[in-house]
């Protein structure tokens, strides 16, 4: 019922050249701009204007903000991606999400909040179809109002 076969669109991860690896533990901040991945301890923050990937085996202590995350390790920290977070079987994240696009497969561990754009929220922030529904509904009270009074 559920072994739906699916096309699975990852995270566009290209050519990864930034790899931090299995045996590795790094503490600070690292930015980058090409696709980076992790799979050692990283304890800091990670800030990216491409894909990031926390391997199976990767720990990250400290928030992503990235195009788009990809989590197969253990991130204890906020995500924020400008596109898509996806959170594979063995992910686990601890604080919150922040993206257009969440993919989450069964077994993913998240426990924190999630904030994910929405077309109507967007337009709703810009005032304009809620301006014109003021306008509509303050018509209808006033035509109700003259069908009341019989000036209809």
């Amino acid at each position: 019922m559920f072994n739906s076969k699916k096309k699975v669109e990852t995270v566009n991860t290209g050519m990864i050249s930034t790899i931090i690896g299995d045996n590795s533990k790094v503490e600070g901040l690292l930015e980058a701009s090409d696709p980076t991945r992790v799979d050692g301890l990283l304890q800091g923050k990670i800030l990216s204007k491409s894909s990031v990937i926390v391997g199976e085996h990767g720990v990250v202590r400290g928030d992503i903000n990235a195009a788009e995350i990809l989590i197969a390790g253990t991130v204890y920290g906020n995500l924020k991606a400008e596109k898509r977070i996806e959170l594979t079987e063995t992910g686990r994240v601890l604080g919150d999400l922040i993206t257009k696009t969440l993919v989450i497969d069964e077994g993913a561990s998240f426990k924190g909040n999630c904030t994910m754009e929405v077309m109507e929220e967007k337009k709703a922030s810009d005032g304009s179809h809620v301006e014109q529904d003021r306008e509509t509904s303050s018509e209808d009270s006033e035509d109700k109002d003259d069908d009341r009074k019989g000036k209809k």
